[in-house]
């Protein structure tokens, strides 16, 4: 069975974006929880004591002391509010 070459020949930056490689920055900040299969997008900017639901797509940066999820990615609440309900938990 032959390929269709229509598709074979096309260049790949039809399909793939190209970004320079040298204005691309993103930066985690400390103590950063990042659930599973959550997607960061080129240039977001996370900040220090933050929760980031599974599943979540980042497009925005994600300030300081925040828990955020969703597709697209949003503040829930707050860090400390979401430490004070884990102590009351146990």
């Amino acid at each position: 069975m032959q390929a269709n070459k229509k598709y074979l020949d096309l260049p790949d930056s039809i399909y793939f974006k190209e970004y320079p490689k040298d204005k691309i920055m993103m930066q985690i900040g400390n103590n950063v929880f990042i659930g599973a299969n959550t997607t960061l997008l080129y240039d977001v900017s996370i900040g220090n004591n933050v929760i980031i639901g599974a599943g979540s797509v980042v497009t925005k940066d994600i300030p300081d002391g925040v828990v955020a999820a969703g597709v697209p990615c949003k503040v829930i609440g707050t860090y400390d509010d979401f430490k004070e309900r884990m102590k009351d938990n146990k």
